[in-house]
């Protein structure tokens, strides 16, 4: 029986807006707007959905207008939503990121309450009806409350984004009941205080995560390439140039896509070469053309990627 990646997280609308000139604090600037749907958990269901990997995604949706159309969009990228749940109340999740001229964020502003309205009481048959060879991924816009329970009643592997780095906090004591962790280079310098500069300190780093438990461990870190730690090897994987469409949702797309190549068997380092072919052909495309992305474009990418590979 194919195995589970149950995501539990946000879904929002995403406003992006992309400045045409340098961005002037206090004006306003000329750009490009657009709206889609987004949220770190929808975005990493999105990919394992189009990597045709079964997915069950477990969020609120608000019951307004652009909650609706939300569930129905996940519904027809091929997610199971059956086990969120609908609020009456609270309005859709929202974020707003603003881009520079070079098409990288510069601010963002996100609308999650709804995201509150998730209780242990809402997890607890969630949780149930998976099996042990299933993976759980989670982000850290959850409480810590929910955080606690996935992460001690979990049959199952765990995998976690930690969003932000005010919000990478909350797993800092749990890492330990991480099988998966993908922070990136800023959120890893929150938890462990070091900053990645060279081969030594790359090392220290993925060290403090493996060493506080964490069985894999991700750092994302931009055009300076892909960290991966194991208890059997550490690599510092570098690839091509991005030509950059919008960075937004990369590290969502590394994760989701590793994860589903984990849970299919393949080793640590087969898997996080198909994950950067994923997030870099995933940062190359806008948000509509990164719903058509699947397996095959993907692995007949990875040599277009020109990943050099140097063991720490």
């Amino acid at each position: 029986m194919e195995n589970t990646i149950c995501v539990i997280g946000g879904a929002n609308i995403d406003i992006c807006g992309s400045s045409l000139e340098p961005l002037k604090n206090f004006d306003s600037n000329p750009g490009t707007i657009s709206v889609s749907y987004g949220g770190v958990g929808r975005n990493i269901a999105q990919i394992c959905a189009l990597l045709k990997q079964k997915t069950k995604f477990v969020t609120v949706f608000s019951n307004d207008e652009y909650g609706q159309m939300m569930r129905r969009d996940c519904e027809s990228l091929g997610m199971d939503t059956s086990e969120s749940s609908i609020d009456e109340q609270l309005p859709s999740s929202m974020y707003i990121a603003v881009l520079d001229n070079n098409r990288d964020m510069k601010i963002a502003m996100s609308d999650m309450r709804i995201l509150r309205r998730m209780t242990i009481e809402m997890l607890g048959p969630v949780l149930s009806r998976l099996s042990k060879d299933d993976i759980i991924i989670i982000d850290s816009n959850l409480d810590m409350q929910c955080i606690d329970y996935i992460l001690q009643k979990a049959p199952c592997r765990v995998a976690a984004d930690p969003v932000s780095t005010a919000k990478a906090v909350r797993l800092k004591d749990s890492l330990d009941s991480l099988s998966i962790f993908k922070p990136n280079q800023y959120e890893s310098q929150e938890l462990t205080g070091i900053w990645i500069e060279d081969d030594q300190s790359a090392c220290e780093s993925l060290d403090w995560f493996l060493q506080r438990g964490v069985a894999e461990i991700i750092i994302s870190m931009a055009e300076r390439g892909i960290l991966l730690g194991t208890k059997e090897k550490k690599v510092w994987l570098k690839h091509r140039v991005i030509s950059l469409e919008n960075a937004t949702g990369g590290g969502d797309s590394l994760l989701g896509a590793y994860v589903c190549r984990r849970a299919r068997g393949e080793d640590p380092l087969q898997a996080i070469r198909f994950a950067i072919s994923t997030a870099v052909t995933a940062i190359e495309h806008d948000a509509v053309r990164r719903r058509s992305l699947d397996s095959q474009k993907i692995l007949n990418g990875i040599e277009d990627m020109k990943i050099e590979e140097r063991i720490l």
